[in-house]
């Protein structure tokens, strides 16, 4: 079986974030980690490997210091990558982002299953996944929580819908998976693993290496923080002298009651 893995490296949410000049963060106190999502599809991939062979490949676009964690994924146990480091792609849009993942997947060749995050913890837009299935003319499955293949080749599949439902479906590889959180607990590299992964091969790529076009399908126009115009109103007193208060406002100012 040979497995891709799209990873992508995000800022850890609890860094301080500060905007720059309407466009940008500021990155000097901001910490970067492997996306949650992403580490749940490296873990399930693993898995796959371990049960019916085959190789896990991690293909990922980001700058430079994307490539540290590109390689814990190696030390976790996938077995080399794909680094895509042109600015005009990792900073372009989903589409195309997308672009560049499918062909860098096309570029290795007889793929049986890319695996990715169901969604990023930074954009959360939940796209690219699908987008990449959609250029490779493959089928996808979406919130997947359960994989069961006898041979690597026919999947039977959960994924998570609202409500808590669960929903089981029969897939043919090669396909796309976007993998949700809590499928299984992603391991942590071990010692070994990491001298290892110091020398597994990590390609670099740039857009035109793979014969992609930056060209967005959107338009980055600003970015802020976004302001309250509410403001909550704590109302002292004792719980009866509160009470009549509360419902007096709701009346009377709210006018919901």
């Amino acid at each position: 079986m040979k497995i891709v893995v799209c990873l992508k490296q995000v800022p850890d949410m609890e860094s301080k974030f500060k905007i720059v000049d309407d466009k940008k963060v500021d990155e000097s106190q901001i910490a970067f980690k492997i996306n949650d999502f992403d580490n749940y599809a490296v873990e399930a991939a693993l898995q796959l490997k371990e049960k019916h062979g085959g190789e896990v490949v991690i293909v990922s676009a980001g700058p430079d210091r994307a490539a540290k964690d590109i390689r814990q994924a190696f030390a976790m146990g996938a077995d080399w990558g794909m680094h895509i480091t042109d600015p005009a792609i990792y900073e372009g849009d989903s589409f195309v982002i997308a672009s560049a993942l499918a062909k860098a997947i096309e570029t290795i060749g007889g793929v049986d299953l890319v695996m990715t995050g169901v969604q990023t913890e930074d954009l959360q837009a939940a796209v690219t996944g699908v987008m990449v299935a959609d250029m490779l003319n493959v089928p996808h499955c979406t919130n997947v929580v359960k994989i069961n293949t006898a041979d690597g080749k026919a999947f039977t599949l959960n994924r998570e819908l609202e409500g808590g439902l669960n929903e089981v479906m029969d897939l043919t590889g090669p396909a796309v998976l976007t993998i949700q959180s809590g499928i299984n607990e992603p391991r942590y590299p071990t010692l070994p693993g990491i001298m290892k992964a110091k020398k597994k091969q990590l390609d670099a790529k740039s857009g035109a290496d793979l014969g992609v076009s930056a060209s967005s399908r959107t338009a980055f126009i600003k970015m802020f923080v976004p302001v309250s115009d509410t403001m909550a109103e704590i109302i002292a007193g004792a719980p009866a002298e509160a009470a009549a208060k509360l419902v007096d406002k709701l009346k009377n100012e709210a006018k919901v009651i």
